[in-house]
């Protein structure tokens, strides 16, 4: 397994520090948002992520989990289905430990968390790293993180492959965590010129690329990335 100061990077998209996983940007409810534009789309996410997190606790031992933002997924409003399926990912995990740091979806989110003793923080320390969400600035030294949503998108023969990425930002000491919900569609970091977190102002050519397939696989700095893409392409 891949590891970045200590952190093991895991193919489930959480980083696992001990006895401690890390994942970001489940966003539970998404799917009835659609409900607003008059589509039903079955609610599948929440079975999954739940599934998802039972096998890292398995697999890795986990005791405490922390939602590095973004658990809900509606801005302006808790949603019933919101509702219903924070209820039932805090219920399905109610022996252990967790801890959920504020992301810019997560308003109104404090009213659902305090029926179950579960506090929404604006960062959490473990260890020498800080765990913030990234929407908002931070002085912290060493920083784990979502909000990014970064992704790799490459085009062969007509079809779209999709792998979701952890970055290594070193200028920053920071971690970017891929989204942990399945039908966040991620952000294609070789077509991006910049990020969207303060937290992150610099190139983002320079910051190093880890895929997430059924491992966890270094491919070297974004502009590497692009250089391979663009020459398998032939663009």
């Amino acid at each position: 397994m891949l590891e970045i100061d200590g952190l093991i990077l895991a193919p489930e998209k959480a980083v696992i520090t001990e006895d401690v996983a890390i994942i970001a940007d489940l966003h539970l409810g998404i799917e009835s948002l659609m409900l607003d534009y008059g589509v039903t789309f079955p609610r599948v996410q929440i079975r999954e992520i739940i599934e998802n997190v039972e096998k890292i606790i398995e697999k890795y031992c986990i005791e405490r989990l922390i939602v590095a933002g973004d658990l809900k997924h509606e801005f302006g409003r808790n949603l019933p289905h919101e509702w219903e399926d924070v209820e039932l990912f805090l219920q399905s995990f109610s022996d252990l430990e967790i801890e959920v740091v504020r992301g810019n979806h997560d308003n109104f989110l404090a009213t659902i968390l305090s029926k179950y003793g579960v506090e929404l923080t604006e960062s959490i320390e473990i260890g020498e790293w800080t765990v913030i969400h990234g929407h908002l600035e931070t002085n912290a030294k060493k920083i784990i993180m979502g909000h990014e949503h970064p992704a790799i998108k490459v085009r062969k023969e007509g079809a779209i492959y999709n792998f979701p990425c952890f970055l290594h930002v070193k200028e920053k000491n920071a971690v970017v965590l891929p989204a942990f919900s399945p039908l966040a569609p991620g952000s294609n970091i070789i077509e991006s010129n910049s990020f969207l977190s303060p937290v992150l102002d610099l190139k983002i050519d320079v910051v190093e690329v880890y895929a997430v397939d059924k491992e966890v696989i270094y491919l070297g700095k974004v502009r590497d990335v692009r250089k391979a893409v663009y020459s398998e392409s032939g663009s």
